[in-house]
């Protein structure tokens, strides 16, 4: 058992080595603001609401960071191409830094819609900028490898921070507005040490000298795609697998609490089962998809997170429902993979046009999903929230991912 885990850990170590060094410098960063988001993300809503807030004012705040990460995506995207992406991937790194602030310091809940502004503007910048690097920094043979270590590593540190986070609370105060609070200064922190990590050691693009822009940001996205079919159906193949992501995990929990009857421990579990499956299976199928194809492992890894959505709507006990959370990682694999395949289309001078064109066809999905859920909760009944998303996927998505070609040989070069 000793000498596994250590050959598997000599190999994770060497995988990550040979990679280029802005690639190290993305994973380091991306898992360190993971773990400092989960030591509140639990208590978010929660800190929301005592300040003041209600149910309805809740869902706002959320829908203004999401509906202003979709308006931001396309001018985001081409200024990282005209710019290059190393001074806006730090700008949504120390942004990060101010959400914390506003969180720390909000005397009322309206205070929380200006750090969801800036979250969103932090999420749109360096989203864009870890495409970039990931193009860049990747071989096509490394990358759905290398995103899936990205996402592993950041899950193991997303399992320690609430472990850490619950005992803190405690100590002061409870789940109260003063309780919570002080989580938010310690994220001030962290994200300041992660600034200055990134700034001493993040490297601009090599290619940002070949980039050709013009001054009218619209021509250039119309170039991009203009007589290419296969990244006109890559735009919806994107926005169709940012659906069930969008519309199921505000009313999981809820149904499985409400309608299966679970408890807060069946509930904790099941998120924990996500976790582990994630660290269990992520990077194996991301190295499997590094050497048969994308797409095999996509029509693979597509019934089991179709299976997660039936064990949850058709469960007759705890197991079955710990089962469905752990069913439902696959989801997230599958969407990683996807990404993969979207990165090596173009190649890294364009990647930020076409982040950013993606972003903005994903955001006309992920804005209405939430609301069109709530509407099939009430009209339909619960258990269409989950089944629709399945009709979508099988009858849309996987036929549009068809006709598209398998990218893992592809030199993105040939798109220019």
């Amino acid at each position: 058992m000793l000498n596994a885990a250590r050959k598997v850990i000599q190999r994770t170590v060497g995988f990550v080595t040979r990679q280029k060094h802005n690639y190290r410098v993305a994973v380091t960063r991306s898992a360190g603001n993971n773990f400092l988001f989960k030591l509140t993300e639990q208590y978010d809503s929660i800190y929301t609401v005592a300040l003041g807030a209600n149910s309805v004012e809740l869902g706002i705040v959320s829908s203004i960071g999401n509906a202003l990460s979709t308006i931001i995506a396309v001018p985001v995207g081409w200024l990282v191409d005209r710019y290059g992406f190393r001074r806006f991937y730090l700008l949504g790194t120390g942004l990060l830094a101010g959400v914390a602030v506003i969180y720390a310091i909000a005397p009322s809940w309206h205070a929380i819609i200006f750090a969801m502004i800036l979250y969103a503007v932090s999420i749109r910048l360096t989203g864009t900028g870890c495409s970039v690097v990931c193009t860049d920094s990747v071989r096509n043979r490394d990358r759905a490898t290398a995103q899936n270590l990205c996402a592993t590593f950041s899950s193991i540190l997303a399992m320690i921070a609430p472990l850490l986070a619950a005992p803190l609370i405690t100590t002061f105060g409870g789940m109260t507005v003063e309780g919570i609070r002080p989580l938010y200064y310690i994220r001030v922190v962290g994200y300041g040490l992660i600034f200055f990590y990134v700034s001493s050691q993040l490297r601009e693009f090599e290619g940002i000298s070949k980039i050709k822009t013009t001054p009218h940001f619209i021509d250039d996205f119309k170039h991009l795609v203009k007589g290419n079919k296969t990244l006109q159906k890559w735009v919806f193949i994107s926005s169709l697998t940012s659906l069930p992501m969008a519309m199921t995990p505000p009313f999981l929990q809820l149904f499985a609490h409400q309608v299966k009857g679970a408890n807060q421990y069946v509930l904790g579990a099941m998120t924990t089962a996500t976790v582990l499956a994630r660290l269990l299976f992520g990077i194996p199928m991301g190295r499997l998809a590094d050497r048969i194809g994308r797409k095999k492992v996509i029509y693979l890894l597509t019934p089991l997170w179709y299976a997660s959505h039936l064990l949850l709507i058709f469960s007759f006990n705890p197991v079955t429902l710990i089962l469905s959370g752990a069913l439902w990682t696959f989801y997230y694999i599958n969407s990683g993979i996807t990404g993969a395949m979207a990165l090596e289309l173009l190649p890294p001078e364009k990647m930020g046009k076409w982040s950013g064109l993606r972003g903005l066809f994903q955001g006309l999905v992920t804005i209405p999903a939430p609301i069109l859920g709530g509407l099939i909760w009430g009209e339909l009944g619960p258990m269409y929230v989950f089944f629709v998303p399945l009709v979508i996927d099988l009858f849309l998505r996987i036929p549009l991912l068809i006709t598209v070609p398998e990218t893992l040989n592809t030199d993105a070069s040939i798109n220019q």
